[in-house]
C-alpha cells in the first residue's frame, strides 16, 4: 500500500499494515517522532517488530486482531498512552485498528492536545470531588448542630406539654382554662415546627446522599391518603370544615408508587393541613387520587382564599410564607418538594377557576418505563 506521505507525516500519524504472518510494515514515510524513540529507520517493505518499538501495543494488539478478523467490523481505538523519546520528550499517542479494503491497518497518532485536555478534565474532577467532600462534611456538621438544638428544645417542650395537658384536665375558672388551652395549642404547634425542621434537614441530606440514585421504596399511595385523611378528620371537625377523601377511600386496589412511606405521609399531611388551615368553616377540602399513564396524581383542593400573587413566585422555596397569621414556618412545602423530586416525581400548585387552591403531586407508578411527566412542571406557589 503506497500513497502520498506528506499529509500523513504533517499530521504526526504513523500508518502500519499488518501482514499475514503477523508482522507490520510502515506505509509511506514515518513521522519524525517515530524516528526518535530509539529504533533504526525502517526501510520500505521491511517487517517491523512494533511491540518492541511501542511496548504499549502488546496490550492493544489482541483487541485489534479481533477487529481485523471480524467481517464488517468497525474500527477500534486504544486508550491513550505516553512514551518517552531518546531525548526525554513525552509523546502522547493513541492507536486505531481498521480495515481499508483488504488491508488491515494500525494507525498511531500523536495527540498532545487531547492528552492535555483529558488531564485538565481529570484535574477538574478531582477538584470537584474535594469540594463535594468538603460540602458533605459541612452538611454533616450542620445536621449535628440542628439535632443538638432540636434535642435541647424538645426536652423542656415535652415537659411543658405534659404540664399543660394535666392543667387542662383540672377544673379551672373559665378565663384560666381558656389561657391554658391557648398555651397548649401553641406548644403543640411548636412541636410540629420542630418536626418540620427535622424533616426538612433529613430530606436535604437524603437528596445529597442520593446523587441521582434510587433510594426510595414502593408505597401504596391510596393507603397513605386514607391514613392521612383519617388522622386529620378530627382537625377538620374542630374547624367545621368538610374533609372529603377519594370515593374508594375504604377499599380499592393498591396504587403502588415510588416513595418512602413515612415521608410520603408527612408530605400529604402537610398539604391537607395547609388546606384545612386556610379553608373557612362550612367549606370543603377534597383529596383525590388520579390514575394516569405511568404515574399517579394526588390533588388537594380547598375553598379558601388561594395563594396570594406576592408569594406565588417563591412557592416551594425555603422559608417562603405570607404575612397571614396562619402561615407556617415556610419549611413544610420546601421539604415536600425535595422529597417528591428525589423520588422522580413533581409537586405544584394551581389556582382553582371557581376559587380556592389546588395542590398536586405526581409520583411514578412502579414498573413505569419512563420518568414522571410532571418532573419538569413549573413550581408556581407555596403556602408555607
Amino acid at each position: 500500500m503506497d500513497t502520498d506521505t506528506s499529509p500523513r507525516s504533517a499530521l504526526d500519524t504513523l500508518v502500519l499494515e499488518r501482514r499475514e504472518d503477523g508482522s507490520f510494515v510502515v506505509c509511506g514515510e514515518p513521522p519524525p517522532w517515530f524516528l526518535r524513540i530509539g529504533i533504526a529507520p525502517p526501510s520500505r517493505g521491511t517487517p517491523l517488530r512494533i511491540d518492541h518499538a511501542l511496548p504499549f501495543l502488546e496490550v492493544f494488539l489482541p483487541e485489534a486482531e479481533r477487529a481485523w478478523s471480524t467481517e464488517g467490523s468497525r474500527s477500534v481505538r486504544s486508550d491513550g498512552w505516553t512514551q518517552m523519546t531518546e531525548d526525554d520528550e513525552a509523546l502522547h499517542l493513541e492507536a486505531t485498528a481498521l480495515c481499508v479494503g483488504p488491508s488491515r491497518l494500525l494507525v498511531i497518532t500523536r495527540n498532545d492536545a487531547l492528552f492535555h485536555e483529558r488531564r485538565r478534565v481529570l484535574q477538574r474532577a478531582r477538584e470537584l470531588r474535594l469540594v463535594h467532600e468538603a460540602l458533605s462534611r459541612e452538611v454533616e456538621r450542620k445536621d449535628v448542630l440542628v439535632h443538638c438544638i432540636v434535642h435541647d428544645l424538645s426536652g423542656p417542650l415535652n415537659s411543658l406539654l405534659g404540664a399543660l395537658s394535666l392543667l387542662e384536665e383540672q377544673p379551672l375558672p373559665e378565663k384560666s382554662g381558656a389561657l391554658a388551652a391557648v398555651a397548649l395549642k401553641a406548644a403543640l404547634r411548636q412541636r410540629e415546627l420542630i418536626r418540620e425542621i427535622l424533616d426538612t434537614f433529613a430530606a436535604e441530606g437524603s437528596a445529597l446522599d442520593a446523587c441521582g440514585g434510587e433510594l426510595a421504596e414502593v408505597v401504596d399511595l391510596r393507603g397513605a391518603v386514607a391514613q392521612v385523611v383519617e388522622a386529620l378528620m378530627p382537625m377538620a371537625c374542630s374547624r367545621g370544615v368538610r374533609l372529603e377523601g377519594p370515593p374508594e377511600l375504604g377499599g380499592g386496589p393498591p396504587c403502588c408508587v415510588v416513595g418512602e412511606e413515612r415521608r410520603l405521609a408527612r408530605v400529604l399531611s402537610n398539604l391537607v393541613e395547609n388546606a384545612l388551615r386556610f379553608t373557612p368553616a362550612r367549606a370543603s377540602v377534597r383529596v383525590l387520587v388520579h390514575d394516569e399513564p405511568g404515574e399517579a396524581r394526588v390533588t388537594v383542593e380547598d375553598e379558601g382564599p388561594g395563594v396570594s400573587e406576592a408569594i406565588a413566585p417563591r412557592l416551594f422555596q425555603k422559608f417562603a410564607h405570607g404575612r397571614d397569621p396562619g402561615a407556617g414556618s415556610g419549611l413544610g412545602l420546601y421539604g415536600a418538594r425535595i422529597a417528591v423530586e428525589r423520588w422522580g416525581g413533581a409537586i405544584g400548585y394551581e389556582a382553582r377557576p371557581e376559587g380556592g387552591a389546588r395542590f398536586w403531586l405526581r409520583l411514578r407508578r412502579v414498573g413505569a418505563a419512563g420518568e414522571a411527566r410532571g418532573r419538569g412542571a413549573p413550581r408556581e406557589t407555596q403556602r408555607e
